[in-house]
């Protein structure tokens, strides 16, 4: 018994299934879709846990992958051919500023119809610093695949030699392949997709996991269903926008074919969206438009809803590679190419050492053609020669990342202490803001100190008789505006509303705007204070005034 796991990425979405084979029988274990927001690694590691996945093969899609194609001649033998697609793959990245050191290329021959006496390339070009990153997100595990998934869709269909088909995968992108007499014939990438509709309803509802719960509440209209539909989703129009682009585009493809398409297959996220098919047929009308569903999957026997495998058929499909259905010319992870599978033929971009000794040959160099002669000096001298430039190479590249480090190192705790420095001046910025604003109202107190008038104004306080809570308010006004540093020491009602308090303080300063509160915010009247006394370090004044 075989089992696979298949896991398609990406940006905030991941999708998975785990396979089992017996025999011909293949049953769908475990699936779902899953989100993440940054820990890329602790999600796939939850999946494989929650998978039992430990030491079972991963298959996983490439990302950013380009497509292109070459034409070459039918009657050129297997070798010149190689020679023919290297020399197309060269001139391409010339063409196109293609570092050919940093990508790894992989390319499909085909039968061309149109005209018998070329044959079609279809180049796969993939960013090897990319791969060895998702390599890398799985902390050694067994990656035994990794394919561009517009190859790997059509594991899903049992694919009759005499049909043309049209695949419509909607994921991040869309991604549309034509299979032609049973072979894979062309790829074209969209821009448009599920990553446009999920962004503009992740705008409002902040949730990628909410965003893809609205899509599957969304049933687009056709001419046929629209009158079945009171109420319109918000967010229908930018669901239709995408998928009305999706269709123009596809029916573009289509027409441009040589052969007519017999049938169409939507799949990916956006399957979710519900008449998605009858909103393709619309604009489609040459052939027909329907919902891929796995080829081996029996609805009878099912205890799930199929729409919920339909939407992570990516999965499926990689799991179907590590199950053995994957074309191994155009695995990414495994080094060698070449043979042919499912009647493609598939060479090897690699640069062949006939060609090499050619090119060295052309140079005027030594490269002997019979490796079975000893070596002669001359030889030796060249081989030496080559390998102390690339020890060399490598010591000065190594150097190079080394002291690249230390520069970073160094930058990153130079921008560290001057954001520091800077959240310091903000702070001194603001506590001198406030001593001024606290300077400029102990200036106006002390001066209303200075021009309150000493001498006691006669009343009639003597005949005046206050009630029994005036002294407790009076105490509960003076708790409010006392300063800190004042102390005091005494409260007596000598006559009638006449109030004498004593306090004291380590300034004068203090006791003065203590007075002058008691009297601007008239909690006493006629309010006077003794010139104070020192005792060591401790200030005494007596404050007398009236209550109001």
């Amino acid at each position: 018994m075989q089992s696979s796991l298949g896991i398609y990425i990406e940006e905030n979405i991941i999708k998975y299934a785990k396979l089992q084979k017996d025999k011909d029988d293949i049953k769908v274990e475990a699936y779902n879709v899953a989100f993440y927001d940054n820990d890329l690694v602790a999600t796939l590691n939850r999946i494989i846990s929650e998978t039992y996945s430990y030491k079972v093969p991963i298959s996983v899609n490439i990302s950013d992958e380009i497509y292109h194609t070459f034409e070459i001649s039918t009657l050129l033998s297997k070798k010149d051919m190689k020679k023919a697609i290297e020399l197309e793959f060269e001139m391409l990245c010339s063409e196109k500023g293609y570092n050919k050191s940093s990508i790894e290329q992989k390319y499909i021959i085909v039968d061309t119809k149109e005209n018998p006496e070329k044959n079609k390339a279809l180049s796969i070009i993939a960013n090897k610093n990319e791969i060895a990153k998702r390599k890398g997100l799985f902390g050694g595990k067994r990656i035994t695949t990794m394919t561009p998934i517009s190859t790997s869709i059509a594991n899903l269909v049992n694919i009759d030699g005499r049909e043309n088909i049209v695949i419509v995968n909607i994921e991040e992108k869309t991604k549309i392949t034509t299979i032609i007499d049973g072979q894979l014939y062309q790829v074209d990438v969209l821009d448009e997709g599920m990553k446009e509709i999920l962004d503009n309803i992740n705008k409002v509802e902040n949730s990628y996991s909410k965003s893809y719960d609205v899509c599957r509440n969304i049933s687009v209209y056709t001419q046929n269903s629209s009158e079945l539909y009171v109420e319109t989703s918000e967010y229908m129009d930018t669901v239709t926008s995408t998928l009305s682009r999706i269709a123009s585009e596809t029916k573009n493809i289509i027409n441009g074919f040589f052969s007519n398409i017999d049938k169409i297959y939507i799949t990916g996220l956006g399957t979710c969206i519900n008449n998605v098919d009858l909103y393709f047929q619309e604009y489609i009308s040459s052939a027909k438009c329907e919902i891929l569903k796995p080829y081996f999957i029996n609805t009878a026997l099912m205890q799930a809803p199929i729409k919920e495998y339909i939407e992570v058929n990516s999965a499926i499909a990689l799991a179907l590679d590590g199950l053995g259905m994957v074309n191994k010319d155009i695995n990414f992870a495994k080094g060698s190419n070449g043979g042919n599978s499912g009647g493609a033929s598939v060479l090897s971009a690699e640069v062949s050492w006939d060609s090499i000794k050619s090119y060295f040959g052309n140079l005027g160099g030594n490269i002997r053609n019979d490796f079975t002669e000893p070596l002669q000096s001359s030889d030796k001298l060249l081989i030496r020669g080559m390998a102390a430039c690339v020890i060399a190479s490598v010591l000065f590249v190594g150097f190079g990342f080394v002291i690249e480090n230390q520069l970073n190192k160094k930058i990153d705790e130079v921008s560290q202490a001057s954001q520091k420095a800077k959240l310091e001046l903000a702070k001194l910025d603001s506590d001198i803001q406030i001593i001024s604003t606290r300077g400029e109202t102990y200036q106006k107190l002390i001066e209303e100190l200075t021009n309150t008038p000493q001498e006691e104004t006669p009343t009639n306080s003597n005949e005046r008789i206050i009630t029994k809570d005036s002294i407790p308010n009076l105490l509960n006004r003076i708790m409010f505006v006392i300063p800190k540093k004042v102390k005091l020491t005494s409260i007596q009602n000598t006559a009638s509303n006449h109030i004498v308090i004593k306090a004291e303080a380590e300034k004068y300063e203090q006791l003065g705007y203590f007075k002058a509160v008691l009297s601007t915010n008239e909690i006493l009247k006629n309010v006077k204070s003794t010139s104070g006394q020192k005792t060591g370090t401790v200030v005494e004044v007596t404050i007398e005034g009236d209550l109001p």
